[in-house]
């Protein structure tokens, strides 16, 4: 068991650290550690078209006054401590709800709350050989736990979910992201952290105890599960995401699509096959003036500390409008299917080379004050902006690219609005210095082979 507990370690942290760099290379990655990232993201739901929401962007935030400075793990390597012992947590959080788990599991105290002292290294998993990749087969980590209800107030778990019903403060009101941007380092600490965990709880009663030789089972059950988990992210990510950063604004707009549909109309007396093909595509506008205060600010006094925070604090932006290209490509290899056809198609577009204009742009959306799905959203720092839209493609692959009008407002003084309500930053000069525009690196549109099967 133990031999193939460190197997399944080793596969998993490789395909971490590998697996998200290869998921990259087709990837528009601008100013994020050389491609180092993967967007967490649930399925793409049809019935969300033209969803939109504000949520706080997950930062590793404890229950305690959300801080990030999440506790210090007894069984994970000293290297992994702070904040990133709280992205960890968030990943394993995101895994343990993808694969059937309980919201309201404790997964912080069943992954950090122990005593034993460990001896850690950095590249293998504890003899135990237990292999606590997310949860257990049947979601129940209550078999291993001590459930005290005093203390579920005070645990990783109370940020999620509802608001306090007593509390109206506006801050809790927003609800945690459903997605994670992750780094590399993220996923691979969520692994030790995970091969880490103890078999059981450090109290347990013995109704709660389960076999060793069942659980280490169970848990390797999870690994491979996790493992299919993590390819099917990456197989969302590779070649139809973008991230761009705007480090002197504080922005981030991640983007991602995904082939909802695919169909095929016969047109006119040829009776041609016409193929239609119907995309949606994720977008996340980020407000990461907190992250970029973080980096830049060194140690210092408590009123520096809270000057600078109140500082952050009302650096909010407003997505005004956008600006979109959408292009349809044919792949060098993918010809039209029959010679009909292909003349049909080069007396349309007057070509006599069916190489040229292999990438054709067919549309070009330009609302610079119209926001996005009619929302023209307020972001304070930490927060995000997630809607999803579409769009129609004749073509199996595309890309899509553009910008998204902002302009940085007084968190105070403005409020989130909807296409029709005023909105004081449209009436600003369009070389007013707080008006500025936000770019969104291309991003492709495929129909994967899973999917055209």
């Amino acid at each position: 068991d133990n031999t193939i507990s460190r197997r399944l370690y080793r596969i998993l942290l490789r395909s971490c650290k590998q697996g998200v760099a290869m998921s990259n290379k087709d990837n528009y990655i601008d100013n994020v550690g050389s491609g180092k990232c993967l967007l967490l993201q649930p399925q793409m739901d049809p019935r969300k078209y033209g969803f939109a929401k504000i949520a706080k962007a997950r930062r590793g935030q404890t229950a305690q006054h959300g801080s990030s400075n999440a506790p210090k793990s007894k069984t994970t390597s000293s290297q992994i401590h702070g904040n990133d012992v709280g992205m960890a947590m968030e990943v394993l959080r995101f895994v343990h709800m993808s694969l059937g788990g309980d919201a309201d599991d404790d997964l912080h105290h069943y992954y950090l709350g122990v005593t034993e002292d460990e001896d850690d290294t950095n590249d293998n998993p504890v003899s135990v050989g237990g292999a606590g990749a997310g949860r257990h087969s049947e979601g129940h980590y209550t078999q291993f736990l001590d459930e005290d209800e005093e203390e579920q107030t005070d645990d990783l778990t109370g940020t999620y979910g509802d608001a306090d019903e007593e509390d109206d403060t506006e801050e809790d009101e927003l609800e945690f992201d459903e997605s994670i941007l992750a780094s590399t380092d993220d996923l691979m600490n969520a692994v030790r952290i995970a091969f880490r965990a103890p078999l059981v709880s450090p109290t347990p009663s013995n109704e709660e105890t389960l076999p060793k030789q069942t659980i280490i089972q169970r848990r390797h059950k999870d690994a491979i599960d996790v493992s299919n988990l993590l390819s099917e992210q990456l197989r969302m990510w590779s070649g139809k995401s973008s991230i761009s950063v705007d480090v002197e604004r504080g922005v981030r707009v991640v983007a991602t699509s995904s082939c909802l549909m695919r169909s095929s109309s016969s047109v006119g007396v040829s009776g041609l096959d016409k193929q239609s093909y119907k995309f949606a595509y994720r977008i996340r506008v980020e407000n990461i003036a907190d992250l970029l205060d973080d980096a830049k600010t060194q140690p210092s006094s408590k009123s520096d500390d809270d000057s600078n925070k109140s500082s952050v604090e009302h650096r909010a932006i407003q997505l005004l409008g956008r600006t979109w290209r959408i292009s349809e490509c044919r792949p060098k290899n993918q010809k039209p299917s029959s010679v009909l056809q292909r003349l049909l198609e080069t007396n349309e577009n007057n070509q006599g080379d069916e190489t040229q204009d292999e990438l054709k742009e067919v549309q070009l959306v330009n609302e610079p004050r119209t926001g996005a799905v009619g929302h023209l959203p307020v972001l304070g720092p930490g927060e995000v902006f997630e809607y999803m839209s579409g769009a129609e493609l004749s073509t199996p692959t595309g890309q899509m690219e553009g910008c998204f009008h902002m302009a940085n407002v007084d968190m105070q003084l403005t409020d989130s609005a909807h296409v029709g309500n005023p909105v004081e930053a449209l009436s600003w000069a369009s070389d007013d210095e707080r008006r500025f525009e936000a770019k969104v690196g291309k991003f492709g549109f495929l129909v994967d082979d899973y999917n055209e099967n």
